[in-house]
């Protein structure tokens, strides 16, 4: 079992200090979660164990999706929820919480609507991402399209709102009573000092569990000596303190992978690539699946590979298209991007058998063409014909981030193993359940800052009703 944190249950606490509300993480959730409840007139302290705030959010690319937005009907995007809800349903096909998919993908649109307008975050569609699961192009970024970009502009939107943002602190204890009722955190700093804080509402923003290795074993055995991409502290603190409560928890052998990891550069490399043309193939220069179908099983693949590497493939005009990107700057940086005049040149550059690759070139430019279908199913029409020179980069897979943890109910209560929710107690982000399913197949891009975001505006404006 999973080694539990301490909750003190006792009706009769002192502490330092009080607020009307406590967010527990200073992630996508948590700072969403802030900025609605500040706007409900209370007083709201988010809580961050980073010095400076950082979290999954600072790895991800920034994106989230969202249908029937400003921003889609702007470009002439005809999306809607319903749209978003049944893509969402057929990729896990079926095998989620449909009320819980109900609810994000109807609130979705409407809390990107909400930052643009009130916050200034000017989200815009990425036009540049098509399909894996989605139907329309509904993911969004801030300019950078980067994470550390719309972390930025969450950080400025809640000091100018007032909100108190404590960092350096790692919450140690919850306090409740025998009901159940959250009383307060204690927080230890640095330097060993500690303080109680004494609340009327508790929001668990905090990360899930990738590198909490023991929780891996339990809820993901499969994956336990898997490579782990994630931040340090993705130790699944806020699901352990719900069920140390009582709370229900549900799809915790769901997570996302991803399999196009620079090695040994430990890199995010963008997908772009390969959605718009590119291929992978392993150190026989053979392709191994439908890079496309499954961006987040596509790591799994990735790490069944010998040595568990594969090879990403494309060409000038791709690498001209996307060399922009954050992610492209970042590996062509460290060399992890290799341009060879010829394919014998890349041949030689990864050590991948020369007739193989020939062959699986031409495989591919074959499909292009319509004269043959793909044997692992890829749709590669509407792809351009690769020319040299070309470019080649060294990949592999790992657990990104985990999906299951806390079930909420539609205002992101945590729910009661026993029945009933929490009388104060919310969650959201990595502390919350998924809409992902039980595996790691059911991820679409961008659902995770969807999830972490929409839970969190609606959190915010739901636990000031409970004080």
């Amino acid at each position: 079992m999973v080694k539990k944190l301490s909750i003190i249950k006792s009706s009769n606490n002192s502490f330092n200090n009080s607020v009307p509300l406590v967010i527990v993480g200073g992630g996508a959730c948590g700072l969403t979660a802030a900025l609605s409840a500040r706007e409900q007139g209370i007083d709201v302290v988010v809580i961050e164990k980073d010095i400076t705030p950082h979290g999954t959010i600072s790895m991800s690319q920034g994106t989230v999706c969202a249908a029937g937005t400003k921003a889609q009907k702007m470009l002439g995007i005809d999306d809607s929820p319903e749209k978003f809800y049944l893509d969402v349903i057929k990729k896990v096909k079926g095998k989620t919480d449909k009320d819980l998919v109900r609810l994000i993908t109807n609130e979705a649109a409407p809390m990107i609507d909400w930052l643009t307008d009130s916050y200034n975050i000017p989200f815009a569609v990425d036009t540049s991402w098509k399909g894996l699961g989605h139907s329309v192009q509904r993911l969004h970024a801030p300019p950078l399209k980067t994470g550390e970009d719309l972390l930025g502009r969450l950080l400025q939107a809640i000091e100018n709102a007032g909100v108190t943002l404590i960092t350096g602190a790692n919450v140690t204890n919850l306090y409740a009573d025998d009901d159940g009722k959250i009383k307060g955190v204690k927080i230890e700093r640095p330097d060993g000092n500690t303080e109680k804080i004494g609340l009327g509402a508790l929001v668990l923003a905090t990360c899930g569990f990738a590198n909490n290795k023991k929780m891996i074993e339990e809820f993901i055995p499969s994956m336990t000596n898997s490579r782990v991409f994630t931040w340090e502290n993705n130790t699944g603190d806020g699901i352990n303190w719900g069920m140390e409560l009582g709370g229900e928890v549900a799809d915790m052998s769901s997570f996302q992978g991803y399999g196009a990891l620079a090695f040994p550069h430990q890199l995010l490399f963008n997908y772009n690539y390969i959605i718009d043309g590119g291929f992978m193939v392993n150190k026989l220069a053979k392709r191994f699946s439908d890079e496309v179908a499954d961006v987040s099983g596509q790591g799994l693949k990735v790490m069944e590979q010998q040595d568990e590497v594969a090879f990403i493939i494309y060409d000038e005009e791709l690498h001209s298209k996307y060399r922009y990107l954050n992610e492209s700057k970042k590996a062509i940086e460290v060399g992890a991007v290799y341009q060879a005049k010829t394919l014998s040149n890349l041949s030689e550059k990864f050590d991948l058998p020369i007739s193989n690759l020939e062959q699986t070139l031409f495989e591919v430019q074959e499909c292009k063409k319509g004269i043959k279908q793909d044997t692992w199913g890829r749709d590669f029409r509407g792809s351009h014909q690769l020319k040299p020179p070309y470019y080649g980069i060294k990949v592999t897979g790992a657990i990104y981030h985990t999906q299951g943890g806390l079930v909420v109910n539609n205002k992101a209560q945590v729910k009661r193993k026993k029945g009933g929710f929490f009388p104060n107690l919310f969650a959201g982000g990595g502390a919350a359940r998924g809409m992902s399913g039980p595996t790691c197949s059911g991820y679409m891009p961008a659902a995770g800052l969807c999830m972490a975001m929409t839970l969190g505006r609606i959190a915010g404006i739901n636990a000031p009703k409970v004080l």
